[in-house]
């Protein structure tokens, strides 16, 4: 009887607390839809937006693959969206300031720099 009480009330708990973790889960994924904004555009739900808009810096080498430059971080690939600005840096390591839009892996470059060889 202790068993089935437990498991009822287990069950009771559970019911409660998904509704709240799929809540969590949908304010979480606007941030990343948002983030094909540019800066400048005027924020909906600034609070939300301000993590995406972050600048990061990331650390690779610019390589052409197909007739784009791309970041190589590791085993990572990322799109560049200044390619004139890319293309001056082919086969080297660089440093790029910017923001990463997650759903289609394209940093949004605000500064690249080559990384001084040691």
């Amino acid at each position: 009887m202790k068993r089935v009480i437990s498991i009822l009330a287990m069950l009771v708990l559970m019911a409660t607390l998904l509704p709240a973790a799929f809540a969590q889960q949908d304010q979480s994924a606007q941030p990343s839809s948002s983030a094909q904004q540019r800066p400048s555009a005027p924020a909906q739900g600034s609070s939300a937006q301000a993590p995406s808009q972050e600048s990061n810096s990331f650390s690779g080498t610019v390589v052409k693959s197909g007739d784009k430059y791309v970041l190589q971080v590791g085993s990572m690939t990322y799109q560049l969206d200044d390619q004139d600005k890319a293309k001056q840096f082919e086969g080297k390591q660089v440093k790029v300031n910017g923001s990463l839009d997650k759903a289609t892996s394209t940093i949004h470059i605000t500064d690249i720099q080559p990384v001084p060889e040691k």
